[in-house]
Order: structure tokens, then sequence, then C-alpha cells
């Protein structure tokens, strides 16, 4: 895949998009950022984000307060651009959002693999206030289950890897499997009604 190269008009059309996502998750960003580039790492990503049109301040987000998706899908872009990675390495960024919820980690660490499935829209919509997560299929015997995401945006196909990170890392947790593999069977941008998520481990 591609270096992930955002243009102004990029940014217009995803900042553009309803939809909040929760304060957590843009903390998440913030020390994941910190993590691989530093605190000068952030600051330039911020100050990317502005060359493009974009003011966002990690340190002045609440974690209990609801923020517009966008900024969330336009900060691991604007991260992938700043840190030179390909487009695909938005798995990376996915994969290591679960180890910052501690939330997360407790929840994963005592919830059985089927009642984290059966509730998945209830995780999902303690992060996103719209769209809906479904388990419209779960095998415990031959280990897969496909997930369902109603309702979802257009805000970049970048995001998706990212989403296929998050559920690899999710599953693994609660399974204890190492060989979580997730794949994307529907897609908003291939013109299917509905995002879908086969997951296998």
């Amino acid at each position: 895949m591609a270096k992930v190269k955002l243009t102004k008009e990029e940014v217009r059309r995803i900042a553009s998009i309803k939809g909040n996502v929760h304060g957590s998750i843009l903390k998440a960003y913030y020390q994941f950022i910190v993590d691989n580039l530093g605190e000068e790492g952030a600051r330039k990503v911020e100050q990317r984000l502005k060359e493009l049109g974009l003011e966002i301040t990690f340190k002045d987000a609440f974690t209990f307060k609801w923020y517009p998706k966008a900024y969330s899908s336009l900060i691991c872009l604007a991260f992938l651009e700043i840190a030179g990675w390909d487009e695909k390495d938005a798995f990376k960024v996915g994969y290591a959002a679960p180890a910052y919820s501690m939330l997360t980690k407790i929840l994963m660490k005592y919830l059985s693999t089927e009642k984290v499935l059966e509730n998945a829209n209830l995780y999902w919509r303690k992060h996103f206030d719209f769209g809906e997560m479904k388990c419209v299929d779960y095998d415990k015997d031959k280990k897969y289950a496909i997930l369902r995401l109603y309702g979802f945006k257009k805000y970049h196909p970048t995001v998706y890897i990212y989403i296929w990170g998050y559920l690899t890392r999710l599953i693994e947790m609660v399974t204890k499997s190492k060989n979580v593999k997730v794949e994307q069977t529907k897609s908003l941008f291939n013109n299917d009604p509905y995002d879908e998520f086969k997951i296998t481990w």
C-alpha cells in the first residue's frame, strides 16, 4: 500500500462526516503517538492537522467527552504520514489501542468470548454515538465469528485496517489465542450495505 499523504480536500471531506467518538479514543491515540514518536512527534501531528485546517490539541481532550469521529480518523492518518508508515501500518495502531484502555483489559480478562461477542454493540456504543455492531454468527467449536457493522461512514479505507488490528488484539485478549485472523468480507467502499468482518482464532 502507498504512503499516506493528506490533502486539504480530503481533510474537509472527512471532517464533514457526522458522528462522534469518545475522548478516551483520542487519549489512546495521543499515548500511542508519544510511545512511537515522542512528545515532539505528537506536536508534529497537531501541526500537520493545523496546516490542513483542523485544530486539535491532544492535551485538551477529555476522556469522557464526545468528539467528532473524523478527529480520530484524521489523527491516525496524520500520524501515518508523519511517521512515514504505509496505510497498511494502520493495523499496528489498531492492534495497540486495546492495551491503552484499562476497562478493556479488565473486561477481556474476565468475560468469555461468547459474552464479548454477544455484547459487541454495548461495547461499540461506549466508544461511538452512531452505528451498530452485531455478532450475526458464532461457532465456539469451529472458532469463528462474524461481526456486522451497520451505519458506519466512509471516512477512509485505512480506518478499516485500524479496525482489523483492533479486533485482532481484542479477540486475542479474550480467547488467549495467537492465531486470530480478521477478514473484511463486506465494505461500504465496495457499495455493500454494511461492513462485515469474519474472525477466526
